[in-house]
């Protein structure tokens, strides 16, 4: 789980509102997000109640708390392995093919990692009972905008219509846990070569780049960070461009788009053909 606000990031003024799990449509089912200091959060329906969790792109695993594992039957058993992204481990155990509901639609996490969220987040009144990372989005084509507050998950011909004039970003999988964690990293060109860097909704830093990738970017570890500018190259050769205020850092990955960027962004996974197109928010 990123959430780089309150925790160093992982495998892979405050305002607090919610918002129900689904609102009335005729179009394709969306989930109307909330927000927690910052961090989008959804409704999640997990043995047949109601519970809010965390939104994080840069999560990897979808986690549950012990308590709700408690709540439905489950043992917690074995590790899922990983690190953050500046290289510390971390373990948790797991209960396996949990079944959810977001929006309407059934889903299964194949490993949800078993992990209390609640002494790393501020004190509020809404319980997090939870975080919903890609693993258990990786079956459905889905629409993610962070802006204005929506996930919607995409019919055929609703994921035809929404990519009809999107940019399509080449991505890859990371993948740590054995493969159970997956986030997405999206290809960043330099004048040396390609940088591949995480989506990282949890995260509040716009930029991060590892000390070993800033070089091709003119960057160095000036305190206080420094403006970042990006350049993602489509598969039809266009060209996004995007600065933020970032920093240099040691991290086992590229580098880190976080949640003031891709709030920008309009930004619509395929993940079981493994694409992404983007548009623009405003």
């Amino acid at each position: 789980m990123s959430i780089a606000r309150f925790l160093a990031p992982c495998l892979g003024a405050a305002i607090l509102s919610t918002a129900p799990a689904a609102a009335a449509q005729d179009g394709p089912p969306t989930a109307q997000l909330g927000d927690f200091f910052g961090i989008r959060t959804v409704e999640v329906a997990i043995g047949g109640r109601d519970h809010t969790f965390l939104l994080d792109t840069g999560g990897g695993v979808t986690t549950i708390s012990p308590a709700l594992a408690e709540a439905i039957g489950c043992t917690p058993w074995s590790q899922i392995n990983g690190f953050r992204m500046g290289g510390e481990r971390l373990s948790m155990p797991r209960c396996d093919d949990v079944a959810i509901v977001i929006a309407g639609q059934a889903l299964t996490v194949p490993s949800a990692g078993v992990f209390d969220l609640s002494p790393l987040l501020p004190p509020a009144s809404q319980k997090i009972e939870g975080l919903v990372a890609l693993d258990v989005l990786a079956t459905r084509p889905f629409t993610l905008e962070l802006a204005s507050g929506r996930l919607t998950f995409e019919t055929p011909e609703s994921l035809a219509r929404r990519t009809a004039s999107a940019v399509q970003i080449p991505i890859r999988f990371h993948r740590q846990g054995g493969g159970i964690a997956l986030t997405v990293m999206a290809r960043a060109t330099t004048g040396q070569g390609a940088l591949w860097l995480q989506l990282d909704s949890g995260s509040d830093a716009g930029i991060q780049v590892a000390t070993a990738s800033a070089e091709p970017l003119g960057l160095n570890r000036e305190p206080g960070g420094q403006d970042v500018t990006l350049s993602l190259t489509g598969t039809r050769d266009e060209t996004i461009v995007e600065t933020a205020r970032g920093r240099v850092r040691d991290m086992i990955i590229d580098g880190n788009v976080g949640a003031p960027v891709l709030s920008r962004w309009v930004m619509t996974f395929d993940l079981a053909n493994q694409k992404l197109w983007v548009q623009d928010a405003s």
